[in-house]
């Protein structure tokens, strides 16, 4: 007869030695993954103080383009509206005119520039402040043009909301977005339409803004790519007045409040609405979980 113990115990050894094998595998798998990761770690912080280096060159560059840009461009701005008031012969003074654009527009560039240097290498002080009476104001600003450009304007904020912001850099924002939304209303006239509503991000409270117009709308393409920098819609492209910079000034200082900048559009001819979040200084409660 066989002596199945003997059988058993065999193939327990044998089975004891194989786990033991796969052990073994496990294990240096195990450190050879936890050397990966260490190393892995040490290329992120790597390649982030690599990324922080060239952030600080970019702005540094961008500083001291804008201000050797800028000092040439004092007495040209200066100058030539002087040389301008001098001169009777028609043509010569078309081309002043046309030399004055130009200049102010290089001069825009450079201010847009230099603004959105300064606000990817500084942070903000945010403060409480009343939303509604921080749009009004902007749109104050405005009256005059709206009236001309027969725009009707609403303010649909809430007057109770506040928000956490630095008062200046968020008018930025509201200027920025007001203005091309005026300058896509320009031709025919149209509506503003500015909103608000509390929402839940992250478990942190925030306000929710719209700015929308009836103007002439974006693409879908238009609208992944409006807020990069120096980009221009194809209606803009030749305009001097629009240096492709403030959309993209709107996004660093939204992002600087952790919140979040896009734009929503049915097409060409069917308007415009921008959205962005930024910091609630209420206590907002859930209430989906109640």
């Amino acid at each position: 007869m066989k002596d199945y113990s003997l059988i058993i115990e065999k193939e327990l050894e044998e089975k004891t030695e194989k786990i033991k094998k796969l052990e073994d595998k496990l294990k240096d798998a195990e450190e050879k993954l936890n050397e990966l990761n260490k190393n892995l770690e040490q290329k992120v912080i790597n390649r982030t103080v690599e990324v922080n280096k060239l952030l600080i060159q970019k702005s540094m560059f961008i500083d001291n383009l804008s201000h050797d840009l800028g000092t040439p461009l004092t007495p040209l701005m200066t100058l030539l509206p002087l040389i301008n008031d001098e001169v009777n012969n028609p043509k010569i003074k078309e081309i002043v005119e046309t030399c004055i654009r130009n200049v102010e527009y290089i001069r825009r560039v450079v201010n847009n520039t230099r603004e959105l240097a300064e606000i990817s290498t500084t942070n903000l002080i945010l403060k409480k402040e009343n939303l509604f009476d921080l749009v009004n104001e902007l749109l104050k600003k405005y009256e005059v043009v709206f009236k001309s450009c027969n725009i009707k304007v609403q303010n649909n904020i809430d007057k109770n909301f506040f928000v956490k912001t630095e008062k200046n850099r968020l008018i930025q924002v509201f200027d920025h977005v007001v203005s091309n939304a005026i300058n896509s209303m320009i031709s025919k006239g149209g509506t503003l339409i500015i909103g608000s509503k509390h929402i839940i991000k992250k478990s942190e409270p925030f306000v929710q803004i719209s700015i929308k117009d009836t103007g002439i709308g974006l693409s879908k393409e238009q609208t992944y790519h409006i807020f990069d920098e120096f980009y221009k819609t194809d209606d803009s492209r030749h305009k001097l007045d629009s240096t492709g910079l403030g959309l993209t000034i709107c996004k660093n200082i939204v992002e600087k409040h952790n919140g979040k900048i896009w734009a929503d559009s049915n097409g060409i001819g069917t308007g415009t609405t921008i959205y962005f979040t930024i910091p609630s200084s209420e206590i907002i409660f859930d209430r989906s979980f109640l």
